[in-house]
């Protein structure tokens, strides 16, 4: 039987990477998008069903339609740091949209959730220490997502990440920046460059995501579970090096042309094996990545 997969964040970098495989590996895709979403930008557009809902709305009859075996939500409005007319775009997409779709999955018996969680909500280590506002909001989705699941039966996986990174990724994140200025040249200012970041693989997050549904699944007792997907760590400092000695170029940083950002995460939270997802390893290392990056290998 065909399994059924209803996925939130279908345009961004990981939801489109996630939606892919999940094709690839015969499962049908149901979407949720709003109406300014560009589907267009997805290849596999045309496999995916998808339901334009404005923001509030019930999704009652989305869920309903789609019938799915899991959810995967990994839709979020992202802001390192925010300003106060931002604070209701926050609410609105990383808690009360989430709290509508628990609301729909247990009015219609869905009963899987995979939740996506930031490994921010562990500032200095701690176990809920919120960096920003935005990982404020994922960890108020978490404490909601609580209460479907003891009074709703509503079985929860969440997996925090850290930093993510592979082709096709438009968020201009550090690791491509740095291979940037490695082949053009052109010299970048930077932090001081002693934090330490924790990088995995676009391939390794959706194995870590299809795996914590396949976990979920077989289980027939009601889950709350968190996990995180950690993987290779160094200094900012030492990733320019690494990128530079694969290519075989200079990176002109200019390490401490920038001040570090407020509360900024110099040492992340380390997962010991057991908080990691069942069964998971990452299998791509990031030096070989790095060169397949540099020349737009898939």
């Amino acid at each position: 039987m065909t399994r059924r997969a209803l996925v939130t964040g279908i345009t961004g970098f990981i939801g489109g990477a996630l939606s892919k495989r999940l094709l690839a590996e015969g499962w049908r895709v149901d979407a949720i998008v709003r109406p300014q979403s560009n589907t267009d930008c997805l290849p596999f557009a045309r496999d995916v069903n998808f339901h334009i809902v404005e923001d509030g709305q019930d999704l009652t009859p989305v869920f309903a339609e789609s019938r799915p075996d899991s959810v995967f939500h990994l839709a979020s409005l992202y802001l390192a740091e925010h300003r106060p007319d931002q604070i209701g775009a926050l609410v609105q997409s990383n808690i009360l949209f989430p709290t509508l779709l628990a609301e729909a999955m247990a009015a219609t018996g869905s009963r899987c959730l995979i939740n996506t969680g930031t490994a921010w909500q562990n500032f200095q280590g701690k176990d809920y220490h919120p960096v920003n506002l935005y990982s404020a909001t994922k960890q108020a989705t978490e404490d909601l997502l609580l209460y479907y699941a003891s009074a709703r039966d509503l079985s929860v996986v969440t997996l925090r990440l850290f930093d993510t990174y592979g082709r096709g990724d438009k968020r201009r994140k550090l690791l491509q920046i740095l291979i940037d200025s490695a082949k053009s040249g052109d010299p970048i200012d930077m932090s001081p460059g002693e934090q330490i970041v924790d990088m995995t693989h676009i391939d390794d997050v959706v194995d870590a995501f299809l795996l914590a549904a396949e976990h979920q699944l077989a289980q027939q007792r009601t889950l709350s579970e968190t996990y995180y997907v950690s993987n290779e760590r160094q200094s900012v400092r030492a990733l320019a090096s690494l990128v530079s000695e694969t290519l075989g170029r200079p990176i002109e940083a200019n390490f401490g042309g920038r001040p570090y950002r407020a509360r900024e995460v110099m040492h992340p939270f380390s997962p010991q094996s057991e908080d990691l997802v069942p069964g998971w390893c990452a299998k791509r290392r990031l030096s070989d990545q790095i060169l397949r990056l540099s020349q737009g290998a898939d």
